[in-house]
């Protein structure tokens, strides 16, 4: 069904582009994933091109081939070239509307994005409203990579990008290629997940069938790259880009290890609300939640005492964080609350005192309210 679903999603491309001979679709190229680096030697750009394996998204097996992707790499002094170079080495047109992940390496992210961004905004077949991450991996590894829940890196990609974006509510994409071009001209910066390798070398498709460890090698989305004006400036670990997105209002849950009567509990905050009250130079960010006791390490009977001793600690606990993020931003001088984006605190955004009001109510606790000793 995945790739009749995806050989009528062509077909219908095809015939909203006006190709209305379906035998175009035996002479393109369908890239799934794309990613750009640049030669720290000659200063080019290197475009990496995954095409779908034609064979896979036919109805019809025509030989035992195994690779359901196959990758290209051109070099270019810019990107409005990177086409006219594919044709020296494939032999079908570049196909992108169905692009699921753009990578950049953390060297050309630094440098700057704003002649990629352009390039994708002019040229009417490029899209911007698809995902992006930042790899400090070699680009090799991530692109000849093969995946084992989902033979297609492209999409596995994509498919780990919304699993992370429910765990935590996003109420939009979590992070696409136009969220970077929108926060070019703002003074909140711009935050993308980071992708890792684990291993030392690209994991070939026989190496996947002969191994049962399905994260080594392999990717893992964590930490955050900070983007200001489309250039990425540096990172934040994954607790930090979750506040991010919590404080603007753009995430609804959350997850905390809190320490209570000296034992660990882990909660889950759901329901997160925050709203924003404006005073002479001063910011009250008021944070409301429902909390969720996964897992309670304490010796005695969760009562409703002992619910309130969870709260409290949930609320010191994340209002510690929020002002350690507070800090965190006048440090960097990264406006992350994107104060100077508004009618209070344009140009002052560091002279604006920000405080945090959090209330939590834990209403979810499980089979059992005594812990088994």
């Amino acid at each position: 069904m995945t790739r009749l679903r995806m050989l009528l999603a062509v077909m219908l491309l095809l015939l909203c582009t006006g190709c209305w001979d379906m035998r175009e679709i035996n002479r393109l190229a369908i890239v799934n994933l794309t990613a750009v680096d640049i030669d720290p030697k000659t200063g080019k750009l290197v475009a990496y091109y995954q095409v779908i394996n034609p064979t896979s998204i036919s109805a019809k097996q025509s030989g035992p081939a195994k690779a359901s992707v196959y990758t290209y790499s051109v070099t270019e002094d810019s990107p409005g070239l990177f086409t006219e170079k594919t044709g020296t080495i494939m032999s079908r047109m570049l196909f992108t509307p169905h692009l699921q992940c753009y990578v950049l390496t953390e060297r050309y992210a630094r440098r700057g994005l704003n002649d990629l961004i352009n390039y994708l905004e002019m040229y009417t077949d490029r899209r911007t409203n698809v995902y992006a991450v930042v790899t400090d991996a070699p680009l090799n590894n991530v692109m000849d990579t093969f995946t084992p829940l989902d033979r297609i890196p492209g999409r596995n990609l994509r498919m780990l990008i919304d699993w992370q974006s429910r765990l935590i509510g996003m109420n939009r994409k979590l992070t696409q290629v136009k969220d970077i071009a929108e926060g070019i001209p703002l003074s909140r910066p711009t935050i993308i997940p980071m992708l890792h390798y684990h291993g030392d070398r690209p994991a070939s498709q026989s190496d996947r069938v002969e191994r049962i460890e399905g994260a080594n090698p392999g990717f893992e989305l964590a930490d955050g790259a900070v983007f200001v004006h489309a250039k990425m400036t540096g990172k934040v670990d994954r607790n930090a880009m979750t506040l991010y997105f919590v404080l603007n209002g753009e995430a609804s849950r959350g997850f905390e290890r809190l320490t209570v009567n000296g034992a660990d509990v882990d909660v889950e905050a759901s329901h997160i609300k925050v709203s924003r009250h404006w005073g002479p130079s001063r910011l009250r960010i008021a944070i409301r939640a429902d909390l969720r006791v996964l897992f309670n390490q304490q010796k005695i009977p969760l009562t409703s005492r002992n619910a309130r001793e969870i709260e409290s600690a949930y609320n010191r606990t994340l209002r510690q964080r929020a002002e350690d993020f507070v800090r965190l931003a006048k440090d960097k001088d990264w406006d992350l609350l994107g104060i100077g984006d508004t009618r209070q605190g344009r140009g002052k955004w560091r002279d604006v005192d920000v405080t945090f009001d959090v209330q939590a109510k834990a209403i979810w606790f499980g089979n059992t309210r005594t812990p088994y000793q």
